[in-house]
């Protein structure tokens, strides 16, 4: 596995355990554990990153490059 592929499994995983419950209310306060909106970018990002190494270790290309600048800070 490489890390893009190790990186999806954990994403998923943690979005899964997101959608089960990792949110509840006490009274008028709310807790959230974790971000879905922010786990769900990321999933999408490494799914990418995953899908085309995917492609080019079986001879092809992706055909197509994305470059994701979302994280860079001026």
């Amino acid at each position: 596995m490489s890390f893009a592929t190790d990186q999806v499994a954990l994403l998923q995983a943690a979005y899964t355990a997101v959608l089960q419950g990792q949110s509840y209310r006490l009274g008028e306060r709310q807790l959230t554990r974790a971000d879905a909106r922010w786990i769900s970018e990321e999933l999408d990002k490494w799914q990418r990153r995953a899908d085309a190494e995917a492609a080019a270790n079986a001879g092809g290309t992706a055909g197509v490059v994305i470059a994701d600048f979302s994280g860079c800070r001026r």
